[in-house]
Formats: structure tokens, C-alpha cells, sequence
């Protein structure tokens, strides 16, 4: 049996699946934030709501950028001051400009003032922030203590959330709760992980690096996520809630398969066992998400009474479609990780075209929530079929054996 299959199998003995089991722990924390959302705020708050949790996960494209940066040089026994100091400063710059360009976003997303809007920075500069201290403890394999982390900045960012919609049902007091437990997340890993006793060291700044790392990444989060942001702008706001709602089943069947890119990462960096990793990992995506998109439609209606409940009974119909856009888009999870370890910028490219017409096409033409859905099942399908044929024709053989890039969350 191929290395990689072994230790999908028994994935729970391995340092691996420890870390794959906090993540999936703390993405079932957020799915229980999403659905409490949904209950907790009606289908108008909850749609500003989504849009600002999908502007955080975007914006969390700077941390993983800064993670990676960081577990390089952790991994590879290199200077990690000058990554640290970059996650820093990155951090305060987005949390200065996010805050700016705060009554812009109360704008676009038709918030009630611009507070959410800075709530929302605040979270995206404290995840930078944090980002350091993950790094370090990821370059140096501690994959329990990372798994520990991760569970812990899930729970205070849920914690949080919670807290502030049982104060007040509303999107503004419940992204103030989430940013308050990002900030205290970050807190506790820069205690565990101490990143400031590097800081003295000698050596500038890791930008370049930096970008590198995220170029990608920035692509296909904003791909996976931006469709409840053109939901919230250019539908009704009880439609955008109504495909918000739908949304949590592209998150489910995106998410539950996460952990097997994290577990393949290491064979897709090796010429050897490539092939072999693609094989497997392919299959076994392909095969969870074929089976999650035909549960969900066999069970559509319970399953929306009860992630959402009958105020959103509207997108039952479409929750087929949305648990079949999860499923492509986790496909082209595995294959974007497998290009990334290659440093392939000619996936790069495709990412941000296809995100451009997404964009586009929807900006145009999207007034219904069908306008919002169909041409993102069009988009995964294109960066899948794209993957597919990279790997089939014309992967490339530029392999980076040192990067072990950060988990998407």
C-alpha cells in the first residue's frame, strides 16, 4: 500500500492527524458559529454577518502568507527574526488600512455604520499578528502544539462571537466579539511560541518571501470565498441572507476533506511519489465530496431546518448545488497544493483570470441567487479541469523542497 494511503487510513496515530483533527475541530466550532448566526440574527443581519466573516477569511491570506514565510525559515534552521518582523508590520499596516477603508465597506456590504467594518480589521491585523508564532511552532514540527492552537483561536473567536450575539443579535456585536477573541488568541500563541525574543537578532525584513507565499493562496481564497460578498452586493439583502445560509454547505463539503492536502503536501514535493499522492488525493476528495453533495440532496430540507432553520426554507432547492460547489472547490484544494509545492505561476495566473471573470460575470449579469451560484460552479469547475490537465500535460518541474505552506482556515 503507497505511503500516502497508509497514513490516510491511520492518519489519527500520526503527528498529522493530530493536527488534522484540531482543524477539523475548530471548523466545527465555525460551522457553530455560522449556525447559531443564522438563528440567532434572521436572514438580513445574518447576511452582513457572512459577508464580513468571508472579508476575514480573505484577509487571512496575509497570515498564511506570514506562516509560511515563517515555518520555511523555522524548518530550514534560518534566521526567522526577519519573517517576524514582517508579519508585524504587515499587521499593523492592514489593520491600519482596513480601518480607512472602513466606511468604503459600510458602503459595499450595506452596513448600518462602519464599526463591524473595523471589527473585521481588527480581526484580519490580529491574525497577522498571530501568524509569527504559528510559523515558528510549525517549522519546528510541533504539530500538537499547532493542533492545540489552532483548537484554542477557534474556540475564543467562536467564544467571542457567541458572547456578542447573545448581547445583542446583531452583525456589528457579534464581529466585535470575534475580533476581541482573535486578539486574545494571538495573545496566548505569542506566549507559547515567544517570537519577540528573536526580534534582537540581526537580518531585515522577509517581504519578498512573504509575497511569494501568498500570491497564490490570496488567489483561491478570494475565489472560495467572494461569492457571499457579490451575494451581499448585488442581491436583496433577504437573498443575499438566503445564500448565505446555503453557503454553510460549501463550507461543510470544502472543509471535512482539508486534511488530506495537509497529509499528501510532503509526497507532492517529492518527484518520486508524486503521481502516486495526486492519484490518491484526487480520489479521495473526489470520492467525499460525491458522496456529501448526494446526502445533501437526498436530506436538503431537514438539513436546512437544522444548520439554518424554516426562515430559510427558500434554499432548499439549491442545497445541492452549494454542497456540490464545496466539493470542486476542496478538488481544487488538493490541486492548487500540489502546483503550490511546485511554485507554479502559471496556476497563479489561472486562479486570478478565473476570479476575474467570476467577478465579472456576476457584477453584470447576477440578480437572483441562481446568477450567484451557477457561475461559481462554472469557476471551480474551470480551476479543476485546469489542475487536472496541469498535472496530466504540462506540470511543471520547479519543486521548492523546503516550503511547507500553511493550512487554508
Amino acid at each position: 500500500m503507497p505511503q500516502l494511503a497508509r497514513r490516510l487510513l491511520g492518519a489519527g496515530r500520526s503527528s498529522a492527524g493530530l493536527l488534522a483533527l484540531g482543524t477539523s475541530v475548530a471548523n466545527l466550532l465555525g460551522y457553530a458559529l455560522t449556525v447559531v448566526g443564522a438563528r440567532r440574527l434572521g436572514p438580513h443581519e445574518f447576511g452582513a454577518f457572512s459577508a464580513l466573516l468571508a472579508l476575514i477569511i480573505v484577509g487571512n491570506v496575509a497570515a498564511l502568507a506570514v506562516q509560511a514565510t515563517t515555518a520555511r525559515a523555522a524548518a530550514t534552521d534560518r534566521p526567522v527574526a526577519p519573517a517576524v518582523r514582517s508579519g508585524l508590520v504587515l499587521a499593523v499596516v492592514i489593520g491600519v488600512g482596513l480601518t480607512a477603508l472602513s466606511p468604503l465597506v459600510e458602503s459595499v456590504l450595506q452596513l448600518p455604520s462602519p464599526v463591524p467594518a473595523i471589527a473585521a480589521a481588527v480581526a484580519i491585523a490580529s491574525l497577522t499578528a498571530t501568524a509569527p508564532s504559528l510559523g515558528i511552532i510549525q517549522g519546528r514540527e510541533r504539530f500538537g502544539l499547532l493542533a492545540a492552537l489552532v483548537t484554542v483561536q477557534a474556540a475564543l473567536r467562536v467564544g467571542g462571537g457567541l458572547v456578542g450575539m447573545a448581547l445583542e443579535p446583531t452583525a456589528t456585536s457579534a464581529l466585535i466579539g470575534i475580533a476581541l477573541g482573535f486578539a486574545a488568541a494571538g495573545l496566548v500563541a505569542w506566549l507559547v511560541a515567544r517570537p519577540s525574543s528573536l526580534l534582537s537578532s540581526r537580518g531585515g525584513f522577509a517581504v519578498r518571501a512573504t509575497l511569494a507565499s501568498g500570491a497564490m493562496l490570496l488567489g483561491f481564497v478570494v475565489l472560495t470565498n467572494i461569492d457571499v460578498i457579490l451575494a451581499r452586493h448585488v442581491l436583496p439583502p433577504e437573498i443575499s441572507g438566503l445564500y448565505a445560509a446555503g453557503s454553510i454547505f460549501t463550507k461543510i463539503a470544502f472543509w471535512l476533506p482539508q486534511f488530506v492536502p495537509m497529509l499528501a503536501f510532503p509526497a507532492l514535493t517529492d518527484p518520486a511519489r508524486r503521481r502516486t499522492a495526486v492519484t490518491i488525493g484526487v480520489a479521495a476528495v473526489a470520492g467525499c465530496g460525491a458522496a456529501l453533495t448526494v446526502l445533501c440532496w437526498l436530506v436538503a430540507e431537514p438539513a436546512v431546518d437544522l444548520v439554518a432553520g424554516p426562515s430559510y426554507d427558500d434554499v432548499v432547492p439549491w442545497v445541492p448545488g452549494f454542497a456540490g460547489l464545496g466539493a470542486l472547490y476542496a478538488l481544487a484544494h488538493l490541486l492548487v497544493y500540489a502546483h503550490l509545492a511546485q511554485r507554479d505561476r502559471w496556476t497563479t495566473g489561472v486562479l486570478w483570470i478565473v476570479l476575474a471573470g467570476y467577478v465579472v460575470t456576476v457584477e453584470v449579469w447576477a440578480s437572483t441567487l441562481a446568477g450567484v451560484l451557477l457561475p461559481g460552479l462554472v469557476a471551480a469547475g474551470l480551476i479543476v479541469l485546469w489542475g487536472l490537465a496541469r498535472e496530466r500535460f504540462g506540470a511543471p518541474s520547479r519543486y521548492d523542497r523546503g516550503e511547507s505552506p500553511a493550512t487554508l482556515t
